[in-house]
């Protein structure tokens, strides 16, 4: 615009020089300037006015517009000023609060955590009328809280059935009604430096696991435990005490445990992990060590109604109760590598109860128990890995394994291979696929055999006592974390 301005001023000055040349007198030698020229210059220096005039209005008109952009943005600054120093004052406050010891700041010490899983389930077990098929829900939801810079709580709540320690599984039946929800986890952590933590409470499982069958994953022990690492490789231990069942006049059922193992992880991703544990179940035989209601059992274990076994002042005369002690010994190791760019992991574990020692002869088939089934073993390969944050992520995976009828503590069992019980063999097939990120689905199929230590009664499609008996379970979940 400036330019613009100077370029018709240099203009009107140029004509202006003109029109006063024209004004003098001639000199003698000069040829007059005739009243046309004149009128013309005169016509040319109007239309420049003109021009000059109209370029002028209009750079008023934008230096308005200039200095009403110029005020908005001002007030646009006060603006952002007044909402920065607001955010500034939030984030002040947010970092005292987290920066507070942790006997008063509220927010920095609280982390909440949930998962939610819808299953579809089909079960179809040999001499039955027909395959059941259900659908279930699970949701668990917790929070986990800094008490000081070496301790915290954990609190978790789940769906369930009963109250069953196997299951927080929630079956959609009985006509729209409200569901349950139960106390899942509840303790506390004391960990003075990276080497030593103590737990108390309803705890995770204090011992190191594979990916066997030998312990359902949503059992949560009770009691006491401690643990020790080397580091992040090296060596590592832990020991623990269980309550089983609490008894106002007689004795009370615990394991008391410990597991020492070794593990390491190389720079290429190769790892390693080895370990053995002892578990020993106290004042178990003789006694009835279930749950309460419907999510009540021995799950496969042997019983006995004999009175020289019995505790009747507590199962009852003619009651049954548990045939056998169970100080279990387990070995296991893991192995990781890669195949073809993926992880791949093989894994093996072995248990053997040293008190196996019940038997009972008879010539019906289904009481007919021999001692000695004391073994537990299971093997099996996963390859690649499902993650939450890499959507199209996937893993396979194979196990097969056998549970003798008294190899182990039926209260840890799986509840999902062979239905739960020990007195079983078979394998399973496992999958997962990340459909985005903390949405996944996942498959296992069961392909198993219940009673290959005892027979049992089967009344269809005809009366018999049986062996080996086929037991089938595919089960289809949608798993969102958040």
């Amino acid at each position: 615009m400036k330019k613009t301005l100077v370029a018709a001023t240099v203009a009107m000055l140029m004509v202006g020089s003109q029109l006063a040349a024209a004004a003098k007198p001639a000199a003698a030698a000069t040829p007059a300037v005739s009243q046309e020229e004149i009128d013309l210059l005169k016509a040319q220096l109007k239309a420049l006015q003109d021009r000059l005039a109209q370029l002028e209005q209009a750079n008023s008109a934008q230096d308005a517009k200039l200095d009403q952009a110029a005020k908005q943005v001002a007030a646009q600054v006060a603006v952002n000023d007044e909402q920065q120093l607001a955010i500034d004052n939030a984030s002040d406050n947010l970092a005292r609060t987290v920066g507070e010891s942790a006997s008063s700041g509220w927010l920095g010490r609280w982390v909440w955590k949930g998962d939610f899983r819808y299953r579809n389930e089909n079960i179809d077990q040999e001499f039955t009328t027909r395959a059941r098929n259900r659908d279930r829900m699970r949701l668990r939801f917790g929070a986990v809280a800094r008490v000081n810079d070496d301790t915290k709580v954990e609190v978790q709540l789940t769906t369930g059935e009963s109250g069953d320690a196997r299951s927080p599984n929630q079956t959609l039946t009985d006509v729209n009604s409200r569901k349950s929800v139960y106390l899942d986890t509840a303790f506390v952590e004391w960990a003075p430096n990276d080497f030593v933590k103590l737990q108390a409470g309803k705890m995770r499982y204090p011992w190191v696991r594979t990916s066997s069958y030998f312990y359902d994953g949503d059992v949560n022990p009770e009691g006491v435990a401690g643990f020790w690492q080397q580091g992040t490789n090296g060596f590592f231990g832990s020991a623990f005490v269980t309550r089983l069942t609490e008894r106002s006049a007689y004795a009370d059922s615990n394991m008391v445990g410990a597991q020492f193992g070794y593990r390491n992880t190389a720079v290429d991703g190769t790892r390693v992990l080895l370990a053995a544990g002892y578990f020993d179940q106290g004042a178990v035989k003789g006694y009835n060590n279930v749950q309460a209601g419907g999510a009540g059992g021995y799950f496969g274990n042997s019983t006995t109604t004999s009175a020289g076994i019995c505790r009747t002042p507590v199962t009852g005369a003619g009651a049954a109760c548990l045939a056998n002690d169970f100080n279990v010994l387990e070995v296991l190791g893991e192995y990781q590598t890669k195949f073809a760019g993926q992880p791949l992991l093989l894994f093996f574990d072995y248990a053997r109860n040293n008190d196996a020692t019940y038997s009972f002869a008879s010539i019906n088939p289904t009481a007919n128990i021999r001692s000695g089934l004391d073994t537990a073993e299971a093997i099996g390969v996963t390859l690649g890995r499902a993650s939450g944050t890499i959507p199209g992520s996937w893993e396979v995976g194979y196990i097969w394994q056998k549970i003798e009828k008294d190899s182990i503590f039926g209260q840890w069992v799986d509840s999902d291979f062979a239905g739960g019980n020990t007195d079983a063999s078979g394998s399973a097939l496992r999958g997962a696929y990340q459909i985005s990120k903390n949405w996944r689905f996942n498959f296992t199929y069961f392909l198993n055999k219940t009673n290959i230590d005892v027979a049992t009664a089967v009344t269809y499609p005809t009366a018999r006592n049986v062996f080996d008996r086929d037991y089938k379970r595919l089960q289809l979940d949608l798993n969102w974390t958040f």
